[in-house]
């Protein structure tokens, strides 16, 4: 039995050598392979649970953002309405009105007066006193007193009419500078909430992106470890408070440069558009449009990071001073990169582009709010006549003649507004975008596309050592 066997072997050594080769290496692949799909798996577990931590910590991220933006507006809100005080013009405007009353009644009380000293003459003429003479033998100064008073009404009167041109004088320079101060303050309102949102959304990006990094680091071990590589240094409490305290420059000073870009483009655009001029929502719109052309030809991409941030040594000591702040203390090594890669971002394509989007998004908004200032235009009867028949010897209609004639009559006009009429429902959303509660307008623009795409490349750049 063990001969036959060991002769069976023998015959078939070399199919059983290849077999068992076979099988081996089947074995081994099937383990290989094993084992790397549990390594692959692993790691798409990790990958996936690194993806859902930094999502949630990116969402909240954009919540605190907003809630950072809504604690902010306020002080900016503040500034922005008492610098730009339209109400304070309406008040000046209604207080013409009083003088006026005030002159009228001087004017009724004087009348009276003249009246009954007239009748006092005539009833001392009727008891038989005679009036004195003058050399002449004519009553004594009877003619030159209605001469005198005749000359006395006629200065009074131009008086009346020149206290009259001043007084209409003043209202419509009043009105001039409500008309030029709805539109700079509504779109102070735009710009500030624009870029107040992107900054904020920018700097705790920045800080969140940090954040992230130890939080990997301290977490992970071995082979993760060469994240450290990727941080120069950590972000202490105190340089993440100094880098967020940078806001404060673009709400207390920053703004008031925006002012001056818009308060210019402003003027230029609609400073000779009259009061009474009629407009429609469409050509209120290009007004907005011809307005944001003018502050962008006037620099305001070029001078963003002069408004948003302390720059030049002025500006620094002026920072410094106004917070109390040692610049020692301050620009610490880690403060210096974060505010140097801040100041990239803000001087880069991608930050002029959101901002661009920002800007339209809102005027979008504000001119939907503003169509209900204007009345849905009556539509024009349609004729309903049919073409009248040719008569035999007599042309037919030119038909192109017929259809331009159609659509003339039938084509709705606009509905127009008096200009003036628009001012206080423009004044008013320039206090709903700073104040308005909730704030749609910052919703909206905190929503977009844009800025949680800006958030999102900010957020997982790579902190490069500088």
């Amino acid at each position: 039995m063990f001969d036959s066997a060991w002769g069976f072997v023998k015959r078939h050594q070399r199919k059983l050598i290849i077999t068992a080769g076979v099988a081996g290496g089947l074995y081994y692949s099937g383990k290989l392979l094993l084992g790397r799909i549990t390594e692959m798996q692993t790691a798409s577990a990790k990958e996936r649970a690194a993806k859902d931590n930094i999502r949630r910590r990116f969402d909240q991220n954009q919540r605190d953002c907003l809630f950072t933006i809504m604690s902010l507006l306020p002080e900016l809100s503040e500034q922005v309405l008492h610098e730009v005080d339209v109400e304070k013009l309406i008040t000046e405007l209604r207080a013409i009105h009083v003088p006026q009353r005030s002159a009228a009644s001087s004017q009724t009380i004087e009348k009276t007066q003249n009246a009954e000293t007239r009748e006092g003459n005539n009833v001392w003429s009727e008891n038989g006193e005679r009036p004195a003479q003058n050399k002449d033998g004519g009553p004594n100064s009877d003619g030159e007193g209605n001469a005198e008073g005749a000359s006395g009404a006629e200065p009074r009167e131009q008086q009346e009419v020149q206290a009259e041109n001043v007084t209409k004088r003043t209202k419509l320079e009043i009105w001039e500078d409500i008309k030029i101060q709805s539109f700079t303050r509504t779109l102070i309102a735009v710009y500030s909430e624009s870029l107040l949102t992107i900054l904020v959304h920018v700097q705790l990006s920045m800080v969140g992106r940090s954040t992230y990094l130890e939080s990997v680091v301290g977490k992970y071990t071995g082979d993760d470890v060469a994240l450290e590589g990727r941080l120069s240094s950590r972000l202490s409490p105190a340089d993440e408070q100094n880098f967020l305290m940078l806001s404060w420059w673009f709400i207390n000073r920053g703004w008031r440069q925006l002012m001056g870009l818009i308060s210019e483009a402003t003027n230029h655009c609609i400073g000779q558009l009259a009061l009474k001029e009629r407009v429609s929502h469409r050509e209120l719109g290009a007004l907005f449009t011809s307005i944001h052309n003018r502050v962008r030809e006037n620099g305001l991409v070029q001078d963003l990071p002069a408004i948003l941030l302390p720059l030049g040594d002025e500006n620094v000591g002026e920072y410094l001073a106004a917070n109390r702040l040692e610049a020692e203390r301050v620009f610490t090594p880690v403060f210096v990169r974060l505010l140097d890669q801040i100041r990239d971002i803000i001087e880069s394509n991608d930050f002029g582009y959101v901002f661009g989007s920002c800007i339209d998004r809102l005027t979008t908004q504000l001119l939907e709010s503003l169509q209900e200032s204007f009345p849905e235009p009556v539509p024009a009867p349609v004729p309903c006549a049919p073409l009248p028949p040719t008569v035999e010897g007599e042309a037919a209609p030119d038909l192109d003649d017929v259809v331009k004639e159609f659509e003339n009559f039938s084509v709705p006009s606009e509905s127009r507004v008096v200009i003036v009429q628009l001012l206080p429902r423009i004044a008013r959303e320039g206090h709903q975008i700073l104040n308005g509660v909730p704030n749609q307008y910052l919703e909206n623009v905190s929503a977009s596309r844009e800025v949680q795409a800006l958030s999102a490349a900010v957020y997982t750049a790579e902190d490069v050592v500088s």
